[in-house]
């Protein structure tokens, strides 16, 4: 017994090319209705699926008749056996029904569960009673950015700057979607640079680079990634420092990565030992990279150490990023990046975006504080998932038009 399904406009079709197909034998088993989904689902139609049940393994067998004699009858298909293979057909396509039946709820409830997931996701992170746009394709608009979860006020800024301008097109979806595009476009432009990130210093002396941020954002994985591309597509030399003596695990895995790319570690103690070890490197490398200990923007102690270290080496031209997880609340990233703003100015990279259905943080940064994203990491494979920041697919992915992973 075997399962085939067919799509078409109308349960008629459908059933036509069933018969054209499998034959007047076939079983159908099932008749579900698939809606639309998707950004412009009120676009598309919706479909007939229907699932046939048929067996070719067992043609039958044509009689054979004798113009000269009796009519020959063949023993194998007596009334006994013929009784048999139809219960046992019958039993087989009743257990495809069944398994058909339960896969169709089973879709359903995944369909409901997810559906209730979004609601709670959006409804959960709004701040104030979602607005209602009277144009339609405003309130589509406005809903598939909060399920990325950009902010309310975000938004009801975007839509309304573009209603003001004479987007309030109820019917030119094209001209809408262009205008709302490129308004996000806009914004997540302010906060990159289209000009590549030279892999070595203009003036000839070595980069000196260090990544800042909370613990378990993936600092130690990305710095691996950058010295990675660093050898082997810029063909520089790289160094190492790291300071983040509190995890053993840590400088381990710093080592192994090292070791495999046949470069220098230096480790550091204290503040103080951070200049002297730069210096041993400065003359040797064309980058050097220091991985500082996770800090904790609420302890205060942590971010005093962290700022007598970047005060050790003020003598450097220092390159800093503060590194920040996807998949970690808006509050706490605005939080974090306020926190680590009073110290010192830097740039951000932003991991993890492949463990998260949504990037609405992206623009809720670039538009709250304009601070430049160079890159974003999309796994754990070293060298491979990173990549710079592009604003076309972020914005792509905000409307639902492509994916960023």
């Amino acid at each position: 017994m075997k399962l085939k399904r067919y799509e078409a406009k109308t349960e008629d079709e459908a059933v036509a090319q069933i018969r054209e197909e499998l034959g007047e034998t076939a079983l159908i088993l099932s008749v579900r209705t698939i809606h639309p989904t998707g950004f412009f689902w009120f676009l598309k139609k919706t479909k007939i699926e229907v699932t046939a049940a048929y067996d070719h393994d067992e043609p039958e067998e044509p009689a054979i008749s004798n113009k000269d004699g009796p009519e020959m009858v063949d023993m194998d298909t007596g009334p006994d056996l013929a009784l048999e293979r139809d219960k046992l057909l019958f039993d087989q396509m009743a257990k495809s029904k069944k398994i058909s039946e339960q896969q169709a709820r089973i879709e359903s409830l995944e369909t409901e569960l997810k559906s209730m997931t979004n609601k709670l996701t959006v409804s959960s992170f709004k701040q104030k009673p979602e607005k209602v746009y009277d144009n339609r394709l405003m309130q589509i608009f406005y809903d598939t950015l909060a399920s990325q979860n950009v902010m309310p006020e975000i938004a009801s800024e975007i839509l309304d700057e573009i209603i003001s301008k004479g987007g309030n097109i109820e019917g030119d979806i094209n001209t809408a979607v262009k205008l709302v595009y490129n308004k996000i476009l806009q914004i997540l432009s302010k906060s990159t640079d289209d000009k590549p990130i030279a892999a070595k210093s203009e003036t000839g002396s070595s980069r000196t680079v260090m990544l800042m941020g909370p613990t378990g954002v993936g600092k130690t994985t990305t710095i691996a990634k950058l010295s990675s591309n660093y050898i082997l597509q810029d063909n520089c030399s790289v160094g190492l420092i790291t300071a983040d003596t509190y995890r053993i695990a840590a400088v381990e895995q710093l080592k192994t990565y090292a070791d495999i790319l046949g470069i220098e570690v230096g480790i550091v103690y204290e503040p103080q030992e951070l200049s002297e070890q730069l210096n041993k490197m400065l003359n040797f490398n064309d980058i050097i990279i220091i991985d500082t200990a996770g800090r904790s923007h609420k302890n205060r102690e942590n971010f005093d150490e962290l700022k007598l270290m970047i005060s050790a080496v003020d003598h450097v031209n220092m390159e800093k990023y503060l590194v920040l997880s996807m998949t970690s609340k808006i509050e706490d990233m605005l939080d974090i990046i306020e926190k680590f703003s009073e110290m010192c100015e830097f740039r951000l990279i932003l991991t993890k975006l492949d463990e998260t259905s949504s990037y609405g943080s992206i623009l809720n940064i670039c538009y709250k504080t304009g601070i430049k994203v160079d890159y974003l990491t999309t796994g754990q494979n070293v060298p491979d998932d990173i990549e710079r920041m592009a604003p076309e697919k972020i914005a792509k992915a905000l409307l639902g038009m492509e994916g960023v992973l």
